[in-house]
């Protein structure tokens, strides 16, 4: 697999991704995008989780707002939650792991919100509803991930999901940083760092 941000919009990486989602180890949890496609509707956008990532042996679980355009087929990107999509929070995304230095076989990237909350034209900012409508489906989530050591909340709406939906069984640690967007990393010196230091603190607490 060849290792840089934005790979996936090269079409011969993101066929070979695609036809990776039934792996073993993303298995479980594309079968859940599967189902929960069909119990949210027809007009519900769910993308993959990304197999070049951990799957179900993953530790770390790093968790953003909504699914972007640039994860969607229907809105013209891979179609997979990926931080090798083609989009600049995702580079951020995979810039601030790498700096970190942690293997990206020991995460999983999702969103609190599992599908996309905009229109043809653009994504929309997440209301209360959706995030309420999210929690019971990061408890699920979690079911099927039974490695996890540690959460990353990047931004606003993860980490008010989680903190109402925190599931009592989980007992792993929960590292809150700032979202990886352009806006915050152009306009806040401080988030880059801070991203950073999340993944850095959240492998140390996952591979103990």
């Amino acid at each position: 697999m060849t290792e840089h941000p934005r790979s996936l919009k090269d079409p011969v990486a993101l066929r070979d991704r695609l036809d990776a989602i039934s792996q073993p180890h993303v298995a479980p949890l594309n079968e859940w995008v599967f189902n929960l496609r069909a119990r949210l509707g027809g007009e519900a956008i769910v993308p993959w989780f990304d197999p070049a990532d951990g799957g179900v042996d993953a530790t770390i679980l790093w968790l953003l707002e909504a699914p972007g355009a640039k994860s969607t087929r229907e809105r013209g990107g891979s179609g997979i939650i990926s931080c090798d999509n083609n989009d600049a929070t995702a580079a951020n995304a995979w810039a601030a792991r790498v700096d970190a230095g942690v293997d990206r076989k020991l995460v999983v990237h999702w969103n609190v919100i599992p599908y996309y909350i905009g229109t043809k034209q653009s994504i929309r900012k997440w209301a209360p509803g959706d995030r309420e409508d999210a929690g019971p489906l990061v408890v699920e989530l979690l079911d099927l991930l039974p490695n996890i050591r540690c959460v990353i909340l990047g931004g606003e709406a993860a980490q008010k999901c989680w903190a109402s939906f925190r599931p009592d069984s989980f007992g792993g640690a929960v590292i809150e940083c700032p979202h990886p967007s352009p806006s915050n990393w152009k306009t806040r010196p401080a988030t880059a760092a801070a991203v950073v230091e999340a993944w850095r603190t959240a492998a140390r607490l996952a591979t103990w």
